[in-house]
């Protein structure tokens, strides 16, 4: 990657890594509905300004059922799952538990996607994030159920991603649209279907004070962390590639553990960390980075001084020829 794409790669991590703070900040005044609605507005009026700009058109009416299936796994439910985990648990664990979802990923397309087989690379490295799940849910931790009720609300959201981006891949990537335009439909969509859901089940009276604090923290979580995130990912995906871009989800903990521990002044105690890395290592073993980057450092053999002489070719058996 050029230099400019590793400054998206380090953006978009960034953005996602403190979208966990900025949910933590909006529930001081915003319920998981009232939230996942908010985010969802702003983040689609962002992608659909810049689908404008790019001229590009929406999907046509064919798929928008699929888009709408893909929405309510991709945005509504993990968005709210996230919501409410973060009101019994903190934004550093919601973080380190979403840097599972390529592992939850891979175990859902080798059960819904024929072409997807399990190797015994990737078996192991879904055992090795399972563990590491549970180290980082930690459950000898937890103080009586809601903490424990808020992680597990965590890993939903992540197996609800999950199932999303193996849907899409199943049901709408065969179409080969452009990634902006099926993003903008995804959001526009969930962004619809929250609003309805919150209305009937929950309403719109604020939980809390609506000062600038939550306030800014949502609109920042709807423009940055999923608007302008999606938009840097699909250009990512588009310039580097989609493994390259997958790599994100390397550093996405990273700054959630940084950001909750810094902003927020959340504890950290030694199983959220321990629990991450071995989450991430199990990933890259998993996705076989860990032994691409093993070939990549073996020294290359040496060049002989002088050509070795050319053995003479061995004569083929009369039964080989046709």
């Amino acid at each position: 990657m050029n230099l400019t794409n590793w400054g998206r790669f380090g953006l978009l991590a960034a953005l996602w890594g403190c979208s966990f703070a900025f949910i933590k900040m909006s529930l001081e005044a915003f319920a998981p509905l009232q939230l996942a609605s908010g985010r969802l507005i702003v983040g689609a009026l962002v992608v659909f300004a810049i689908l404008a700009l790019k001229r590009l058109s929406l999907p046509s009416r064919k798929i928008w059922g699929h888009i709408a299936v893909a929405s309510v796994f991709g945005n509504v439910i993990p968005f709210t799952l996230f919501a409410i985990g973060e009101q019994h648990t903190t934004a550093t664990t919601a973080g380190v538990i979403q840097g599972a979802t390529p592992l939850i990923t891979m175990g859902v397309a080798a059960l819904a996607l024929s072409e997807e087989k399990p190797t015994s690379r990737k078996v192991v490295g879904l055992f090795g994030g399972f563990l590491g799940l549970i180290v980082v849910v930690g459950p000898w931790n937890t103080d009586g159920f809601g903490t424990l009720g808020g992680q597990l609300a965590c890993v939903g959201a992540a197996a609800s991603y999950a199932v999303s981006f193996v849907y899409v891949r199943r049901f709408i990537g065969p179409h080969k649209l452009p990634a902006l335009s099926v993003t903008a439909a995804q959001l526009g969509s969930a962004a619809v279907i929250t609003v309805v859901v919150t209305t009937f089940m929950t309403g719109w009276t604020l939980h809390g004070d609506l000062t600038a604090k939550p306030l800014l923290a949502l609109l920042v979580l709807g423009a940055a962390s999923t608007g302008i995130a999606f938009a840097l990912l699909n250009r990512l995906i588009a310039d580097a590639g989609p493994t390259t871009a997958s790599g994100v989800n390397y550093l996405v903990p990273v700054f959630s553990v940084a950001v909750g521990v810094l902003a927020l002044g959340e504890p950290l105690t030694w199983n959220v960390p321990v629990g991450g890395i071995v989450v991430i290592a199990a990933l890259a073993l998993a996705e076989g980075r860990i032994s691409a980057l093993s070939k990549r450092r073996e020294p290359a053999p040496p060049v002989p001084a002088v050509p070795p002489v050319p053995a003479a070719p061995a004569r083929v058996p009369e039964k080989a020829c046709p």
